[in-house]
């Protein structure tokens, strides 16, 4: 028999019972002081999360929104990167995203990560096997969601941020079988799928006759499809290396496919290397990988055939990206191929993309070679892209060559000078502190400081990298903020509230 105390009794407490409570007590406070000594700090946002009303749904829906670094620096628009099971696969899909964009490797993008309700419902077509039908009582309705997108979830995303047409969908497990149904049914909602680990043996493997027979009646399919599978084996395997076979037999002009098995992966870690080597497989024709091997074996017209097909595929007009002249011209200077140099930098993607040191470089190449009036006009060019070059500056200035025109110099009033010093902040770099001194702006970051100059009321440069500081006017009552450009990488520094 056990005794129970007779609650309304009151009992006076032992002794031990009260020195428990004094230490835990005493516990408490050192961990409450302990926790006041932690440093703050600036907290890193990498999304935010809100909710959406759907009407084909008839319910909220939750989504975490990340936004390129660059968004707030201008009217560019970007492409869409919607991932399935969001909550689960948001942050290291925009870790992944900054990271392959930053290397140009493909183009930043606005990651939409839905969040689930009711998983089985959404992402399942309907299945005629009995066992599905019992336990997952609620499967069925991936129609409904691909209406959801069609309806409701894209008009709301291209109202409120700025989209380019490019979307690409990544899906795993039921989101994968998600991604294989809606690219057989509704190929027209993405540009581009990635299937991680489809949950293929779904209605017996159903998924792969719909899918031969979509694809024999299909003549062309301009969509991108990865496909990945861990460790799984089983049916799931089975199911996808059937659906492998079939793309091999019965591939429609312009469907560009590829299936990897990667063993060494769980069900669980596949999704991360496989969204790596899945975005990497869709923006295959956004950077050459190895322009000079290609331009040593079919020269500078399979380059341009190349990014013309990406500029088509990808619905953009970029022409040869920076890094592919970076790579060239490298090649060229180290075999001295001068004509060949000035050939690719008098071409008009070089003109409008190439960067200010490739233009000094080859200007220093044809000075050393005695052609100082070839010379001129790239040591002016690496002064218009950046007026803060300062070796083409010197060597403008050794060749007595005016270029004034080229470096602005707008009077500002001390006023608009003041309102833009103090400090910056942003989780792409250290604290930015922008200085007022004798009438000028200083920058300084991670302890070194460097003059900023105007190119106008809004826009400074330093002398040196290509580096450019724009103020973006919040308001009168708010703080301005700085859009920063440095190479490829773009960003937004907000100023400190109290500063």
């Amino acid at each position: 028999m056990i005794a129970v105390p007779n609650d309304n009794k009151k009992r006076e407490p032992s002794m031990k019972a009260t020195t428990n409570r004094f230490i835990s007590i005493l516990f408490a406070l050192i961990l409450s002081a302990h926790a006041h000594s932690q440093p703050t700090g600036t907290p890193v946002v990498i999304g935010e999360q809100l909710t959406i009303e759907s009407q084909v749904l008839n319910e909220e829906r939750s989504l975490i929104i990340g936004l390129p670094a660059s968004y707030g620096t201008g009217n560019r628009s970007y492409p869409v990167l919607y991932v399935l099971d969001g909550s689960t696969h948001f942050h290291y899909t925009t870790g992944i995203t900054q990271f392959l964009a930053q290397n140009q490797f493909i183009p930043e993008m606005i990651v939409v990560a839905i969040n689930n309700t009711d998983r089985t419902r959404d992402l399942t077509p309907p299945s005629e096997e009995a066992m599905e039908q019992e336990f997952m009582p609620t499967h069925g309705g991936a129609g409904n969601f691909q209406r959801f997108f069609a309806e409701d979830l894209m008009p709301w995303v291209e109202e409120n941020y700025r989209t380019h047409p490019y979307k690409v969908l990544i899906g795993h497990s039921f989101g994968g079988l998600f991604a294989i149904h809606t690219l057989t049914t509704r190929p027209d909602l993405f540009d581009a799928y990635i299937a991680i680990s489809p949950s293929m043996q779904w209605n017996g493997q159903r998924l792969v006759d719909q899918a031969e027979a979509f694809f024999k009646e299909t003549p062309e399919l301009p969509i991108s499809l990865y496909m990945t599978v861990g460790n799984e084996g089983g049916p799931l395997l089975g199911g996808t290396r059937k659906l492998a076979g079939v793309l091999g037999e019965s591939t429609p002009e312009g469907l560009l496919w590829q299936f990897d098995h990667l063993p060494l992966e769980t069900h669980g870690t596949v999704p991360h290397r496989s969204t790596y080597q899945g975005l990497e497989f869709v923006f295959a024709n956004w950077t050459l990988r190895e322009p000079e091997r290609v331009y040593q074996q079919y020269g500078l017209d399979a380059i341009e055939r190349f990014h013309a097909f990406g500029d088509e595929r990808y619905r953009t007009e970029r022409g040869i990206p920076a890094l592919t002249f970076e790579f060239l011209l490298g090649g060229m200077g180290e075999r001295g191929e001068i004509d060949e140099a000035v050939t690719l930098m008098s071409h008009p993607s070089a003109i409008e993309n190439a960067r200010s040191p490739l233009h000094s470089h080859l200007a220093n190449i044809l000075r050393q070679n005695g052609r100082e009036a070839d010379a001129i006009g790239f040591y002016r060019n690496a002064v218009q892209l950046n007026p803060g070059n300062e070796a083409a500056r010197t060597a403008l200035d050794e060749l007595d060559v005016d270029y004034s025109d080229l470096v602005p110099e707008p009077v500002i009033d001390s006023r608009t000078l003041e309102r833009y010093a103090g400090v910056y902040t942003s989780s792409e770099a250290n604290d930015i502190t922008v200085l007022l001194e004798d009438g000028q702006l200083h920058r300084e970051l991670d302890g070194n400081r460097s003059q900023l100059f105007a190119l106008s009321d809004t826009e400074f440069y330093m002398m040196g990298p290509d580096v450019r500081y724009r103020f973006i006017d919040n308001g009168e009552s708010a703080h301005p903020s700085i859009h920063i450009r440095s190479g490829n990488i773009e960003f937004v520094a907000q100023r400190r509230s109290e500063d």
